[in-house]
């Protein structure tokens, strides 16, 4: 129940406040930026589901004009809604797991070689994410060498998502990404955000289509066939991935 209200507060919080995003594209010829330092984690362990406009959230709509009954009921949805969600997840990453998939590896790969391609050096930066996957907090580095940056790319979520209460589930995956001066990370060089399979893109980020090939059903069509499921989130990650490159040329 706690969560639950916590999270209607949040949804209320940010629909209350929300500015436009503001993009800081990234100018190589003027950085001089030369080596990366990358941050650990960027995927979350495990794929999620995400369902927008689901019963649960029309339900809640649909009473929110009844006062303490309608979001007893709305509480109710939103705990119907929950468990049905845990049980496709549950379904979703049995079928990658049986596939012995590991999307931070697949990510990792396809992102190092397309910074390699465009000439960087590539280090490790260790420092750790919040359990939330916030952005982390860069510290100075006084003995960085010159042209040394640190970059941050935080993939929010990925997996498959159903939108608009429809039978089909697709792959998607949220990446947010910032690269800091690594001696003075209030000198943000870079900000912008990659999605695969929008639902709202935002204006001046990176939106990149879905590919249909990869619709199924039901969540236990995706448990059925295991192979085309990976095969499907696999290549929404690499071409994440090399977008995500993209934005650093």
């Amino acid at each position: 129940m706690k969560r639950v209200l916590a999270s209607l507060a949040l949804v209320t919080l940010v629909s209350g406040c929300a500015t436009p995003y503001r993009p800081i594209p990234f100018d190589r010829a003027t950085s001089g930026v030369s080596t990366i330092q990358i941050v650990e984690d960027a995927l979350p362990d495990k794929a999620n589901v995400r369902k927008l406009a689901t019963n649960g959230q029309n339900m809640a709509s649909a009473t929110s004009g009844l006062g303490l009954a309608g979001l007893v009921v709305g509480l109710a949805a939103a705990g119907i809604e929950a468990g049905i969600a845990a049980d496709q997840n549950k379904k979703i990453n049995g079928a990658l797991e049986s596939q012995k998939f590991d999307g931070e590896a697949v990510f990792d790969a396809a992102f190092e070689a397309e910074l390699k391609a465009q000439n960087f050096e590539i280090t490790t930066n260790k420092t750790a994410r919040a359990e939330n996957r916030g952005m982390v907090v860069v510290a100075p580095q006084a003995d960085a060498a010159a042209g040394s940056a640190v970059l941050d790319v935080n993939g929010y979520g990925y997996g498959y998502q159903q939108v608009g209460g429809t039978k089909n589930w697709r792959p998607y995956i949220v990446i947010v990404l910032k690269m800091y001066d690594a001696k003075d990370p209030k000198n943000v060089l870079l900000d912008n955000r990659v999605e695969y399979n929008a639902v709202a893109p935002v204006p001046l980020t990176v939106n990149i289509p879905v590919d249909e090939t990869y619709t199924f059903e039901s969540a236990e069509a995706i448990a059925a066939d295991p192979v085309k499921a990976t095969e499907g989130l696999k290549k929404a990650i690499e071409a994440s991935a090399r977008a995500t490159a993209q934005l650093l040329k």
